[in-house]
């Protein structure tokens, strides 16, 4: 998985003073932030449905039955 980060700082872009050529945002640094978006974006797991592959860890799983909320089975660990 990847995380997005930052090809171009534009803020910085916005002190430079006018007629300076850094000022301008390029097409290029445009399409890096976009290409940045989209790695970070495929490579996360669908909220819904997700399919893993390997081992999954969970940091933290606690349950607690309360008023019959808790329905279903966990197994395949553990626990």
């Amino acid at each position: 998985m990847s995380n997005y980060t930052k090809a171009t700082d534009f803020s910085v872009k916005d002190s430079l003073p006018s007629g300076n050529t850094a000022k301008i945002v390029r097409g290029t640094e445009i399409n890096d932030e976009f290409n940045a978006v989209v790695t970070a974006v495929a490579t996360k797991a669908d909220i819904a449905g997700p399919t893993f592959t390997g081992t999954v860890t969970v940091p933290t799983l606690s349950a607690a039955n309360i008023a019959g909320t808790l329905a279903g089975t966990i197994s395949g660990g553990s626990y």
